[in-house]
């Protein structure tokens, strides 16, 4: 079964390097650079996320690394999108960054010939055969970390024996992962909560809700795909002059958030500037925690539209901010069932119960994150452990 993983391993490789050759595709994915590099020269302790969220919560990890880890090393991030590589360069974080190596057996050769990977921390569900193979074979014992860690469904054949460390999300996603790793490795596994909250546990600082919020509705993480709920939330919210921040998930499609919101005869603002009667749009990474300090309420994305994924609603809770999600909650499913069940959060089953919503009282959230608090804090100290003993 290991070697029906190289060979589909070799045959993605072959498929990418006839796309790199076709200028729409390699302008847009950057193919040559997940192919051919070029990677920095190491060592480094490897950490790999596939999204904005993902590696804003490693970049957090790195800095704490960097004050709990007696000798950190250096630090590689790599990230599965050019537009977070973007971001990561620009945030002025002490980590080096490149774009994640495709999971080709040629590929990966040069990867670990120049990164030298003394180990490899993975968030959430990035487990790729081809990482977990390669850092295996230069390392005498499991030297992979999964934080944070989501886990649905295995690959058939997939070998988890480098893996060391797995703080899952939630018992669901142990439970899932323990039955398809446990025969293969001893590694330490644990229920360590979402790690996006890891700044905040780390900060002590008390849930509280926005003092003189001016900012009515943000909605969060949106996609174009979901502009038909959107539109009739926004509409909803004009209608009784409210101010509304939009934050859309990508920013290429900021342009047409824009262009269908004045179809609408919806007056558009760019944030920070924020009107009543109006919609401010956000067109720059990095100003949620901004937006969340003047908010009374968010909306969060990725929830509108099926076969999309309930995007992070930690940052806006962990606020004070009282929080909405739509009816579809991909990827989070057991997370929003609990947060909804408890009162943390507030559901949507349509759009049309959007003017009468509920709005989760802040003791309830205060209550549910203390108690994540403590699961987070417990799982972070296992890791240093973990690496502790990974670097001798």
């Amino acid at each position: 079964m290991f070697k029906v993983l190289d060979i589909a391993r070799e045959a993605l490789g072959s498929v990418a390097k006839a796309a790199a050759k076709v200028p729409v595709i390699e302008n847009k994915y950057h193919v040559k650079a997940r192919l051919r590099g070029p990677w920095p020269k190491g060592p480094f302790l490897w950490m790999h996320g596939a999204s904005l969220g993902e590696c804003k919560m490693l970049l957090n990890l790195a800095k704490f690394l960097k004050e709990d880890l007696p000798n950190c090393p250096r630090l590689l991030v790599t990230t599965q999108k050019v537009e977070v590589l973007s971001y990561i360069k620009d945030s002025g974080a002490d980590v080096a960054a490149c774009i994640a190596p495709a999971d080709t057996p040629a590929t990966m050769k040069s990867f670990i010939s120049a990164v030298k990977p003394l180990g490899l921390v993975l968030a959430e569900n990035e487990l790729w055969p081809g990482y977990l193979s390669s850092v295996q074979r230069i390392s005498m014992r499991p030297s992979v970390a999964v934080v944070s860690g989501r886990f649905y469904r295995a690959i058939p054949g997939m070998d988890y024996s480098a893996i060391g460390f797995a703080s899952m999300q939630t018992g669901s996603d142990l439970s899932r992962f323990f039955s398809v790793s446990a025969r293969s490795n001893n590694s330490r596994m644990m229920i360590g909560g979402d790690w996006k909250l890891l700044p905040w546990v780390r900060s002590g600082e008390a849930v509280s809700a926005p003092e003189n919020p001016t900012v009515d509705t943000v909605f969060v993480s949106m996609h174009i795909q979901e502009w038909a709920s959107l539109c009739r939330m926004i509409v909803s919210s004009i209608k009784r002059q409210e101010a509304v921040v939009l934050a859309p998930r990508r920013l290429s499609e900021v342009a047409d958030f824009r262009k269908a919101l004045l179809d609408q005869e919806i007056i558009v603002v760019d944030w920070p500037l924020v009107q009543k009667g109006a919609v401010s749009i956000v067109s720059q990474f990095g100003k949620m925690s901004d937006v969340f300090s003047v908010s009374k309420t968010a909306v969060i994305g990725g929830s509108f539209a099926r076969g999309l994924g309930v995007h992070d609603f930690w940052e806006s809770l962990e606020r004070g901010v009282a929080t909405c999600v739509g009816p579809y909650s991909a990827g989070q499913k057991e997370t929003v069932s609990t947060l909804v069940r408890e009162g943390v959060v507030a559901q949507l089953l349509s759009t049309a119960d959007y003017s009468q919503r509920n709005i989760p009282d802040v003791r309830l959230i205060q209550a549910f994150l203390a108690h994540e608090s403590a699961k987070i804090s417990d799982s972070y100290q296992q890791l240093l452990e973990f690496l502790k003993n990974l670097l001798k």
